[in-house]
């Protein structure tokens, strides 16, 4: 009995907890190193497409107004193959005007990615001022801005005292440029034929020269009307009296000689 007893004698069980398993921590992948790559890839790609590319490089250039093929010429030439981002139109149009002075206005407009359009105004010749270096045309603000012959079909304004003259000077005042043409229309309305005028002494002073040997002599200053009002007054009443020269430049008095 005993015995069994024995065999039966049960130990008290030990409460034993279970070990916990140590959590494996997730290896996370850094991506910020893979975006900084992927911004930087992305910046040189464009810097390429801009700079390294035929894409933004002109391939086409329109232009309007121009009437010299030389300029036509000049502007494919010099534009054609430039990267139309990275020009600076403004140093590219000054030195434009500076090639060539006949330019009045430039106006450069980008079709992206590869079409410029230049809109050019060419100035226009008002009068034409000669002396022993040549002849010079004028435009309306007085500039002058081609040299060109002598023509044998325009009354051409004479500097008798040979002023050195280049291109792009400012020569006379837009008053005298509008006094000057006003005064041929007025001998041309009276019928008094012109060979040519002359500038000595200042602008104030103009000897326009007939086909008849005499000349007029006015001043640009003062007033237009009253003036050729007088040279036609001598001329009706003392016509055979005029041999040189009519000067009228003092209100109310005409010399003649």
């Amino acid at each position: 009995m005993s015995s069994q007893k024995e065999r039966f004698n049960f130990r008290k069980p030990e409460v034993i907890s279970a070990t916990p398993r140590a959590k494996k921590e997730r290896k996370r992948i850094n991506f910020k190193p893979l975006k900084s790559l992927f911004y930087v890839l992305c910046l040189l790609g464009v810097l390429y497409l801009i700079v390294f590319s035929s894409v933004f490089k002109i391939k086409n250039v329109q232009v309007d107004g121009v009437k010299s093929i030389e300029i036509s010429d000049y502007l494919n030439q010099t534009l054609v193959g430039k990267n139309i981002l990275l020009m600076r139109t403004g140093k590219y149009l000054d030195d434009l005007s500076m090639q060539f002075p006949i330019l009045q206005e430039a106006r450069l407009v980008r079709g992206l990615p590869s079409t410029v359009k230049i809109n050019i105004s060419e100035r226009s010749q008002e009068l034409i001022l000669c002396n022993d270096q040549g002849c010079y045309e004028v435009d309306a603000r007085g500039y002058a801005f081609h040299k060109t012959p002598r023509p044998t079909d325009k009354i051409v304004l004479v500097d008798q005292k040979n002023l050195a003259i280049s291109e792009n000077d400012k020569l006379f005042s837009s008053t005298f440029i509008k006094f000057y043409l006003d005064a041929i229309d007025e001998f041309g309305k009276n019928s008094i034929v012109l060979k040519e005028a002359r500038m000595d002494e200042t602008t104030f002073k103009i000897t326009f020269v007939t086909t008849e040997g005499w000349a007029a002599v006015l001043d640009s200053s003062e007033d237009l009307n009253n003036q050729i009002s007088a040279v036609k007054e001598v001329l009706a009443n003392n016509k055979q009296d005029v041999h040189e020269y009519i000067d009228v430049r003092v209100e109310g008095v005409a010399y003649i000689k």
